[in-house]
C-alpha cells in the first residue's frame, strides 16, 4: 500500500487527503510489477499542490472483501473532516463463482456503496464514485461492457442519494471505440515476450493498464469531474487551462 505521509505542525493539518478504495485497476503498484499501473498511482500529477492521496486500492478486492478483511476501517482510520474518498467497484464484485468477493449488483453490491458512503460522511468527509473501466474486449471490432449490471447499479444508487459517479465504464468504452481494437491495445498489460524483465514470458493481460493507460484514466477522471459541481473538482488541475511554466528556469 502506498500513502503519503500526513504533514502536521503543531497539530495543523497542512494537507487535505483523497483516499482511493477500489481495485488492481486503481491500485498503487511497485517496481516488481512494473509496467502494471493502477489509474490511483498517478492521479497525484492531476492534483493541485495542497492535497494528497492514499491508495487504499489493492487487486482482486470487491466491495465485500475490501470491507470484510478490514482494508475500508483502515481508511475510515485514517480519515479527517474534509477529506475525499473516491471509491470504483465492480470488476470484482461480478465474480459469482467466489462467494468471499460476489455481491448481486441490485442487493448487496448497491448496499455496500451505501455503507461506504455513510461511514465517510459520519467522518465528516466526502464521496464520489466511479464506474468500472472496461475490459479490452471487442466482439465484432466493437468494444462490449463486460461488467454486466455493476456499472448501471451503480450509477442509479448515485442518482437516487446524490452522489456523484463518474462514468469511467462508459467513456473508456467509448475511447476504445473510437481508437479500434489495435490501437487500444496500448494502454493494457499486452506485450510480448521479453519486452519486461517482470514478465519474461510476456502478458496478453486485457485488464490491468500500463502507464500510458493509467494516465488516460486519470484524465477522463478528471475531465468529467470537471463538468460537475462536486466539492472534489477542486482538488485537481484544470487540464483545459496550461499551467505558466518559466521555461528559462528549465535550461540545461
Amino acid at each position: 500500500m502506498a500513502m503519503c505521509a500526513l504533514n502536521e505542525v503543531k497539530g495543523m493539518k497542512l494537507k487535505m487527503k483523497i483516499f482511493m478504495i477500489g481495485d488492481s485497476t486503481m491500485k498503487y503498484n511497485n517496481y516488481f510489477r512494473y509496467p502494471q499501473t493502477g489509474w490511483g498511482q498517478e492521479l497525484h500529477l492531476f492534483t493541485k499542490n495542497e492535497w494528497l492521496i492514499e491508495d487504499h486500492a489493492e487487486n482482486g478486492r470487491s466491495t465485500k472483501s475490501f470491507i470484510e478483511e478490514g482494508r475500508f476501517d483502515t481508511v475510515l482510520s485514517r480519515m479527517e473532516a474534509g477529506d475525499f474518498v473516491i471509491c470504483q467497484f465492480g470488476h470484482n464484485d461480478e465474480k459469482k463463482q467466489d462467494p468471499s468477493r460476489y455481491t448481486e449488483p441490485y442487493g448487496s453490491y448497491q448496499a455496500n456503496l451505501k455503507y461506504f458512503a455513510d461511514k465517510v460522511k459520519e467522518k465528516k468527509g466526502h464521496i464520489v464514485f466511479a464506474t468500472s473501466i472496461t475490459r479490452h474486449q471487442f466482439v465484432d471490432g466493437v468494444c462490449v461492457n463486460s461488467h454486466q449490471d455493476y456499472p448501471q447499479a451503480m450509477k442509479d444508487f448515485c442518482k437516487e442519494n446524490g452522489y456523484t459517479c463518474v462514468d469511467l465504464n462508459e467513456k473508456t468504452i467509448e475511447l476504445y471505440n473510437l481508437l479500434g481494437e489495435e490501437k487500444s491495445k496500448k494502454f493494457h498489460m499486452i506485450f510480448k515476450e521479453k519486452e519486461f524483465g517482470n514478465y519474461p514470458e510476456g502478458k496478453d493481460d486485457h485488464s490491468h493498464l500500463v502507464y500510458v493507460g493509467a494516465i488516460m484514466v486519470c484524465e477522463l477522471f478528471v475531465k468529467e469531474i470537471y463538468k460537475t459541481d462536486d466539492p472534489i473538482k477542486n482538488c485537481f488541475l484544470d487540464l483545459e487551462e496550461m499551467e505558466e511554466i518559466d521555461w528559462k528556469m528549465l535550461i540545461d
